[in-house]
């Protein structure tokens, strides 16, 4: 199957600051236009290395398999709620869990409160 890859070039100066576990590669000859680039991809491959006139280029997508802090995603009210009053602040959400840097989202009336019903629409 032949998939053409429009992309700017923000992402592939960008691409190596993604990279993770390093993955088998197909080489792909680059087109007329440096920011086009046409490759044979076996199915459920995640990485490609394609040749640009400066120099290769690994570009890698995906997720990963698994997601590190996926407990975060399955925490209740009763789990962060110091002060026992049923709902989030977010003097209650430590810095490093993954709610902490998504409260304003979570928190969807911008009220400065998650509750339960805004914590179970999160997840």
């Amino acid at each position: 199957m032949k998939a053409i890859y429009a992309i700017p070039f923000a992402v592939l100066i960008s691409g190596g600051a993604f990279a993770q576990t390093p993955l088998p590669t197909e080489t792909a000859p680059a087109s007329q236009s440096a920011l086009t680039y046409q490759a044979e991809l076996p199915p459920g491959r995640q990485s490609v290395q394609l040749q640009d006139p400066r120099g290769p280029v690994t570009l890698t997508w995906g997720q990963p398999q698994t997601v590190p802090n996926i407990s975060d995603y399955r925490v209740r009210i009763a789990d962060l709620d110091a002060n026992g009053d049923g709902v989030l602040t977010r003097d209650e959400v430590p810095e490093s869990h993954a709610l902490s840097s998504e409260f304003k989202l979570v928190d969807s009336n911008r009220d400065g409160r998650i509750t339960a019903e805004e914590l179970q629409n999160w997840r």
